[in-house]
């Protein structure tokens, strides 16, 4: 008979998966409102980018090069309006409110931005019925994903991206 062997490993930080945060966007009540939304959009489809940050409630367990999708919520379309990934590890910042809370930031890189009111969107209340073990249209803005509802949302993601494909197309960008 063969002898087993039982090693323990310790799983370094690098080597952990990717986490996927969901940040909340309400444009009535936030410091980033529709016209900053369109300039950076516009930026964007010119080839330019700025730095951009955010606001994560789940802070502890956010890290560079985790993935962020961030849902427009309040009045009007609600749905996914931004994805991409963050490009710093969390850091204390003035809050954002005026509030006197503490807040915690996170750079990050943005892949796509999609205008809330000039495109389709994936919405909230689909993400509801396929995802519904999670709010979509309330909350603390950074909250984390199971592993599960992670996987569930880049297969919708995927395919809303291959359904709209010509809102990303470099002369639909402009126009939108």
């Amino acid at each position: 008979m063969g002898k087993f062997i039982e090693l323990k490993i310790e799983k370094r930080d690098s080597d952990r998966l990717q986490n996927t945060f969901i940040l909340m966007w309400n444009p009535a009540i936030s410091n980033y409102k529709i016209e900053e939304f369109e300039e950076q959009l516009r930026d964007m489809s010119e080839g330019f980018y700025d730095e951009f940050s955010w606001a994560v409630w789940d802070h502890e367990q956010a890290r560079d090069g985790d993935r962020f999708y961030m849902v427009k919520v309040g009045p009007g379309t609600n749905g996914i309006v931004m994805s991409g990934t963050f490009t710093s590890e969390p850091y204390k910042g003035e809050d954002w409110s005026g509030k006197g809370r503490t807040v915690f930031y996170i750079e990050m890189e943005i892949e796509e931005m999609i205008h809330p009111d000039r495109c389709p969107l994936l919405t909230s209340e689909r993400l509801s019925i396929e995802i519904p073990d999670f709010t979509w249209t309330e909350g603390h803005s950074g909250r984390i994903l199971t592993a599960e509802q992670a996987d569930r949302l880049a297969i919708l993601w995927d395919r809303y991206l291959k359904e709209n494909s010509f809102i990303f197309e470099p002369r639909a960008a402009k126009n939108y």
